[in-house]
């Protein structure tokens, strides 16, 4: 009973959906950075023998056709291509953990820095769904639609001084 009602409070917290976004943001960067890492140390190995050893290591079968037309694109790849693939996902990874770190910190910045970079991968999304439909790519535009408004909604976490201290506890008076 006094579980479901402190989930019950924690839930009716207003940044709750913020500190999801955080958690969120630093999952993805945490990924990219892996894939990062992997990509740079495999760049002069056996990318495809590899990628095969993960995908029976994960449980599939790599002769299902999706697995096998992605390991065909992988053993196409060049040293300076997984080199490119490499850094970019280092550099959008860095991206993220700002992103995290100035949400976290209620930085006005970072509420815009990550209204802007989320905003802008929507055309792309969109885009690659009308290509290929997939559950992924629309949970993925709904994702990113759903942390902009949210963000724009809740502006008012961002306030920075005595402003924004007063409206916090103010709002955190009536719930």
């Amino acid at each position: 009973m006094l579980v479901a009602v402190s989930v019950e409070a924690e839930l009716r917290r207003p940044d709750f959906g913020l500190r999801v976004i955080i958690v969120w943001k630093v999952i993805k960067g945490c990924l990219l950075a892996a894939f990062s890492i992997a990509a740079l140390v495999l760049r002069h190995g056996d990318v495809h023998s590899s990628a095969t050893s993960f995908v029976e290591w994960l449980g599939l079968d790599p002769a299902s056709p999706r697995i096998d037309r992605l390991l065909d694109r992988i053993e196409t790849l060049t040293p300076n291509r997984i080199t490119i693939i490499g850094v970019g996902a280092a550099v959008v990874s860095a991206i993220m953990f700002i992103e995290a770190w100035g949400l976290h910190r209620r930085r006005v910045w970072a509420e815009w820095l990550t209204v802007i970079v989320t905003s802008s991968f929507i055309p792309l999304e969109v885009y690659h769904l009308v290509e290929k439909p997939s559950l992924g790519k629309v949970a993925t535009l709904i994702a990113n639609i759903a942390i902009v408004i949210y963000l724009l909604r809740h502006r008012w976490l961002f306030l920075p001084g005595r402003i924004g201290r007063w409206w916090k506890q103010r709002r955190n008076s009536r719930v």
